[in-house]
């Protein structure tokens, strides 16, 4: 398969588990509600405002390159355009729009603020943001943690700047029939 072709299945998969309500289009709320299950799944509802407050720019940061119709929803082929042409093989483009929330859901995950987690964060990090399960176990077992089982913040970071940059086949999301 072409790298764009693969890429574009890929974001077609992302598109659908950003769309948290399922109603076919990715909205504001959406965020909201990845923002709460994050916040739920690490039990950091002390820090829910400042997740909620990283989704909320994730969305218009989103919106503003994909939103085309300015109608505050953002559809699957909106999304995926967007992303061939604004995100594919530009990491700048991600670290400015996606770069802060992924600190943010890393950080709820990483409970005493040392830049490290471990796998099964990682895998709670990836159903939290609507992976299946069983991948994302597989997806967070293939980090290359150190001796004590750990895995760094900047290695979750490049993984997730890949992701939304390359054609490299993903693992995490299931790509919708």
């Amino acid at each position: 398969m072409p790298e764009l072709d693969a890429y574009a299945a890929k974001m077609a998969a992302r598109f659908h588990t950003f769309d948290q309500d399922g109603d076919g289009h990715i909205s504001r709320r959406d965020f909201r509600l990845m923002a709460e299950r994050v916040a739920q799944s690490f039990d950091v509802t002390d820090r829910a405002s400042a997740l909620r407050e990283s989704a909320d720019r994730y969305w218009e940061g989103m919106a503003g390159l994909a939103d085309g119709n300015l109608d505050g929803r953002i559809t699957r082929e909106e999304f995926v355009g967007a992303a061939l042409a604004s995100l594919h093989q530009d990491p700048e483009a991600f670290a400015r729009i996606a770069l802060p929330w992924h600190r943010a859901v890393f950080a709820a995950a990483d409970h005493d603020g040392d830049g490290l987690v471990t796998v099964d964060a990682v895998d709670l990090m990836l159903v939290s943001l609507g992976a299946e399960p069983d991948q994302a176990r597989r997806v967070a077992a293939e980090h290359r943690a150190d001796p004590a089982g750990l895995i760094t913040e900047d290695e979750i970071l490049d993984a997730v700047t890949a992701y939304y940059t390359t054609g490299e086949p993903q693992h995490a999301f299931a790509v919708p029939a």
